[in-house]
């Protein structure tokens, strides 16, 4: 039988909401027998997140390597053991030898292919089991780096502790691994304290329906809001 609701929606996720609540939302909303998103993101950040609903689902492949753009603010001076706010201060280290121009060079040095660890807390797999798992029971696995590309990274701004920045990367980046490693190459430490999605291919943030509406509004709304699924990948160079 064939999924009279069919599709890609386009979602502002707010903090403190997991991608699985979304999805469940989306799903319940649009009456679709189907629904999954196109990349995670921690219940911790924001921003956009693509939902495929109904037999649109089958294309989830095609988006899931589509490159993406964040903004995130990171904290000099602890290190914790998510690599975010969310988890206990696992290190202390000085950071006031930190400027802006070791900052910006930092930064430049991360641009291309690189290799990066994934974090523990993570949902990746190691015997059928993901990191997390064994993280919540103090145990460590391990971990393969993995090959992946930073298309550019640009600071905006550094009031310290806090620092904030852009960047534009590849599938299976972890923000805050990068947060970590830039702040070790500095001689510092560092974690990530916020994180926004701001895009996924060609589609930006702007266009997204709000958490507000997708829980509140009249299914004509909703309906406008729901648009074909074409995985559009265009670089956007700003």
């Amino acid at each position: 039988m064939t999924d009279p609701v069919s599709g890609l929606l386009l979602l502002d996720k707010p903090e403190g909401v997991t991608s699985f609540d979304c999805v469940r939302l989306a799903k319940r909303r649009f009456l679709a027998a189907r629904a999954g998103h196109c990349g995670t993101l921690d219940p911790s950040a924001r921003g956009l997140l693509l939902i495929l609903l109904g037999q649109s689902t089958r294309l989830q492949d095609s988006f899931l390597g589509l490159e993406k753009e964040y903004w995130f603010r990171g904290q000099f001076g602890i290190k914790t053991s998510t690599a975010d706010r969310e988890g206990h201060v696992v290190e202390e280290r000085p950071f006031h030898h930190v400027t802006q121009d070791a900052l910006t060079t930092m930064l430049e040095s991360f641009v291309g292919e690189i290799e990066q660890t994934p974090p523990l807390y993570s949902a990746l797999k190691f015997k059928g089991k993901p990191y997390y798992h064994y993280a919540r029971k103090g145990q460590d696995v391990p971990r393969v780096p993995r090959k992946i590309s930073i298309a550019s990274i640009t600071l905006l701004s550094l009031e310290l502790p806090y620092w904030e920045a852009r960047v534009v990367c590849s599938r299976g980046t972890y923000v805050r691994t990068l947060v970590e490693d830039i702040a070790e190459r500095l001689g510092a430490c560092a974690t990530l304290a916020a994180l926004s999605r701001e895009r996924i291919g060609s589609y930006r943030k702007d266009q997204a329906l709000s958490w507000d509406a997708l829980r509140a509004a009249e299914s004509d709304v909703l309906n406008m809001a729901l648009r074909p699924a074409t995985a559009v990948g265009e670089p956007i160079h700003v």
